[in-house]
């Protein structure tokens, strides 16, 4: 295994899950165990960085004058699905394109997950099928290290200047709250966070969240009638009005949806919480209107009821800002034009860091990292596609490209 993946192994056996729950910044302060080991390696390589008071972790590798200087993010945590205490990454040279056994309990293979047969041969990082990998986001932190080492090494390769952010809590979209693009310094960037090496995305959802609060009226089932006004009862019944194609197991691509997280409630009262998203800022804003005419219906229909419904934006489209300054995407065309690689671009069905970045003011698209399966413990890596991704961001820093 060579020292790029090295990095990698050792970044995902330190635990640095976050806590949607906690309100320290970062939520869970053993983030900041990956952050200062990020540190040290950035002062082996002889780049000087340092921690904010939020557990940013800024950086900055000179290059030629004249040149735009170029950022690259990665976040330290992983998600809450599962956990990445002890995890154990295990390296698969020549993978077969059969069944991996992760432990006695877990395994998998393509009939479950058709993506691992196009890495017949590759060699894979997975699990031990007990924790999460951490691929998201500490392959794309290997690879921003990976690159950053080289041009340390090899001082007579001329590069364009390099703004680095490690951050926190993306997983818990806290990402953004505190980033400061003047102290980043990059004309734009990019966050290395995504899946198929070839795979570039600048657009994200618009997105919002909903409340919805029910308070019926309670009394004796046995004396019920024309009295009693079920709160339970009122809240299926919303939903139900609210439009039924669009939820996420009915869309694709750039179509939006409505989204029920959780609900809780008794006849006395009921609570839901809604996710709402789309790529479109209007089509956003009419799946909106339509948790405001299934109220205002359901209080013409139930007046002892009250029902209260309460929304909230949460990000935009970064495309809006790409497309004012999109030289973040021209540089990345160049750059796969000169490896042969071809540019697929997909939207993103959920939120980045790059998109708070974006409207702070720095354009931030998003690219692969070679990983897959994230947030689980199926997830695995793509040695092949993490080398590419390496050399990816090794030319799009280079100042050669022209």
């Amino acid at each position: 295994m060579d020292k790029n993946l090295e990095r990698f192994v050792k970044y995902c056996k330190i635990d640095t899950q976050s806590d949607s729950t906690s309100s320290l910044i970062p939520s869970t302060p053993k983030q900041l165990n990956l952050t200062k080991e990020l540190l040290k390696d950035l002062n082996e390589m002889g780049i000087k960085g340092e921690i904010d008071e939020f557990g940013l972790l800024y950086a900055k590798l000179p290059g030629e004058e004249g040149l735009d200087p170029i950022g690259l993010n990665a976040h330290v945590d992983t998600a809450e699905e599962i956990t990445d205490t002890n995890c154990s990454p295990r390296y698969i040279e020549n993978y077969d394109g059969g069944t991996i056994r992760l432990n006695e309990t877990y395994s998998m293979g393509p009939e479950q997950f058709p993506c691992l047969s196009k890495f017949k041969g590759d060699d894979l990082i997975v699990t031990d099928g007990n924790t999460l990998l951490g691929a998201d986001d500490k392959a794309g932190i290997a690879i921003i290290m990976a690159a950053l080492d080289y041009y340390t090494s090899h001082p007579e390769k001329k590069h364009h200047p390099v703004c680095i952010l490690f951050s926190n809590d993306e997983e818990i979209g806290r990402g953004p709250d505190h980033f400061d693009a003047e102290k980043f310094g990059a004309a734009y960037a990019y966050t290395i966070d995504g899946e198929v090496y070839d795979t570039v995305s600048y657009e994200n959802f618009n997105a919002a969240h909903a409340f919805v609060n029910i308070k019926g009226v309670t009394v004796h089932p046995g004396e019920a009638k024309d009295q009693m006004v079920n709160a339970g009862s009122l809240a299926c019944e919303f939903d139900g009005l609210l439009p039924a194609l669009s939820r996420p197991q009915y869309t694709e691509w750039r179509e939006g949806f409505v989204h029920l997280i959780s609900m809780e409630g008794e006849c006395d009262k009921a609570r839901m919480r809604y996710i709402i998203r789309d790529h479109d800022r209007e089509k956003l804003a009419a799946l909106k209107d339509t948790f405001i005419r299934a109220r205002d219906e359901l209080r013409s229909k139930y007046p002892k009821a009250e029902i209260e419904v309460e929304l909230y934006d949460d990000y935009r489209n970064m495309k809006e800002c790409i497309d004012k300054d999109p030289r973040c995407i021209e540089r990345i065309e160049k750059t796969f034009a000169k490896l042969g690689h071809k540019i697929v671009y997909k939207p993103m069905r959920g939120g980045t860091d790059g998109a708070g970045f974006s409207f702070k003011g720095c354009p931030t698209p998003n690219l692969g990292t070679g990983s897959y399966n994230h947030h689980g413990r199926f997830e695995f890596l793509s040695v092949g596609e993490f080398n590419k991704m390496v050399e990816i961001v090794i030319t799009l820093l280079s100042a050669d490209l022209k």
